[in-house]
């Protein structure tokens, strides 16, 4: 049986939009015909035993250009494995600058066809950091048999840095609308964050200055006047404490809440617990991590009937339609941030119907078997 290979660092239990992505397309893949290959990483193990599939799970190394190169020559190895023993004739590949590498070499050498995923900001200078980069760069980007876009700004990118459209195949992320439903505050939430009576404002991202934290909190020391207003934040990251030292700065330190990492189980009754999903994302110019590619949380905290506001940057126009199912706000201007969470908190109604509406919308437009079965149509191992 001819099979399909995923190569990508992220996977579950890595928490990221794209790791949220992959697994859910490829749940819907047939598992006879799938395949995963993805590092081992901390709680792996456990997460892979509840999980749909099992990936094959490698070591890797930490340690700077010793250990990425460790680690490069040991994805190889196990790709060429699933090559030769597991029958694989294509291969989708999750970054550019490591498993993209390997399956353009894969392609070069065999001819399995190489599908390289593309987030945003790939055709930018951040990502040439040498020549070499960007002649791999360049070259992957031009040579790899098609290159899997999750938005039309992203594809729009590639269009004018001068890919063919036949080459593009987009696939706009999804949500699992039977996970993810509304329903009341979890009372076990709000006893232990002490959120009785709080009006709650939420953000599930990893903390990256990309993400926009730091405006929230601006624009929640402009609505002071809103005493009840709670600031709830999920993730981990390199920006907390940054954000941290803005709290304290600004007074804000009774007023907002990180509960660190979460387990996705729990994602639900966190989106249940808001009345309003925030992340006014921006574009971080300079970064590998500049741009938001979609924004799969806003399409979760939708279908839990919940409006939500991002930032007017990279992707999010195909996540949120502005006036619909949320708003999207300059990701600069604190005033505006706050003046769009004051409309919606003085106006109960409208943010209720509003909630009502995004969820129709999830239903109408965002499914993962639609996603993968939309993907499957340009794959050579036909999953359908």
């Amino acid at each position: 049986m001819t099979r399909s290979l995923l190569m990508t660092n992220d996977f579950p239990p890595v928490i990221s939009g794209i790791s949220t992505l992959f697994y859910n397309v490829w749940k819907y893949y047939s598992p006879e015909r799938m395949l995963v290959l993805t590092p081992r990483t901390k709680d792996s193990e456990t997460f892979d035993r509840a999980a749909a599939f099992r990936p094959v799970r490698f070591r890797t190394f930490a340690g700077g250009k010793i250990g990425k190169l460790v680690s490069f020559v040991l994805m190889t190895f196990w790709c060429t494995w699933c090559v030769i023993f597991r029958n694989v004739r294509e291969i989708h590949t999750g970054q550019i600058l490591s498993s993209g590498l390997i399956g353009f070499m894969f392609q070069k050498l065999f001819g399995i066809p190489c599908f390289l995923w593309v987030y945003g900001g790939e055709t930018t200078k951040a990502y040439r950091r040498s020549l070499l980069e960007e002649k791999i760069i360049g070259t992957l980007l031009r040579e790899c048999t098609f290159l899997v876009t999750i938005s039309p700004v992203v594809t729009e990118e590639f269009l004018e840095y001068g890919i063919p459209e036949e080459r593009i195949i987009e696939i706009i992320p999804a949500v699992d609308a039977e996970t993810f439903t509304p329903g009341p505050r979890p009372a076990n939430l709000v006893e232990k964050l002490g959120l009785e009576d709080k009006q709650v404002l939420l953000t599930v991202s990893r903390l990256t200055e990309r993400k926009g934290h730091d405006l929230v909190l601006k624009a929640l020391d402009i609505l002071r006047n809103h005493d009840k207003l709670h600031y709830v934040i999920v993730g981990i990251g390199e920006d907390r404490e940054r954000l941290e030292g803005i709290i304290t700065k600004s007074g804000l330190s009774g007023r907002v809440t990180f509960t660190g990492r979460i387990d996705d189980s729990e994602l639900p009754d966190y989106y249940r617990l808001c009345d309003i999903y925030v992340m006014p994302n921006r574009e971080v110019l300079g970064s590998t991590d500049s741009i938001e590619g979609f924004g799969i949380s806003f399409i979760e905290a939708n279908a839990c009937e919940k409006p939500v506001i991002a930032g007017r940057s990279g992707g999010t126009s195909a996540a949120v339609e502005d006036g619909v199912s949320g708003y999207r706000v300059d990701p600069e201007n604190p005033e505006e941030l706050a003046e769009k969470i004051r409309h919606l908190l003085d106006n109960p109604d409208k943010s209720a119907d509003m909630g009502r509406r995004s969820r129709e919308r999830v239903l109408n437009e965002f499914s993962w078997e639609d996603s993968a079965r939309k993907l499957a149509e340009s794959f050579s191992v036909s999953a359908f």
